[in-house]
């Protein structure tokens, strides 16, 4: 059966992935000392609304992820680069009319007579 990530096992995936001490978040929070964090982290309390805007603004997520509403933005894995859509479509007409010019040009070449020997 697939367990379902909580709230807290979401801040501390985020604060572990952004090597941050419980103490370290606590001190950005606010809070006078880490028991806080690990309530938040270990399911006992939650964090408020205006808490978890902090929270994902310093933990680089967002407040839905925080939550389980939407999956949280990965960076792209090596050798990917972000490119915008119009960038992404205009990248592709130019490839295709690459790919027709390289067509006509072999088609040129066939339709030429092999030189003799």
């Amino acid at each position: 059966m697939l367990e379902l990530m909580t709230t807290g096992d979401r801040l501390k995936q985020c604060r572990e992935l952004m090597r941050f001490s419980q103490e370290r978040v606590a001190l950005h929070m606010d809070k006078k000392g880490r028991a806080t964090i690990s309530n938040w982290e270990n399911n006992k309390n939650e964090p408020s609304l205006t808490e978890l805007k902090k929270l994902a603004a310093f933990l680089n997520t967002t407040v839905a992820y925080l939550m389980g509403e939407a999956p949280q933005f990965q960076e792209p894995r090596e050798n990917y680069v972000m490119v915008r859509k119009d960038d992404l479509i205009d990248l592709q007409k130019k490839a295709l009319e690459r790919e027709e010019d390289k067509n006509k040009e072999l088609l040129e070449q066939l339709g030429k007579p092999k030189p003799q020997e």
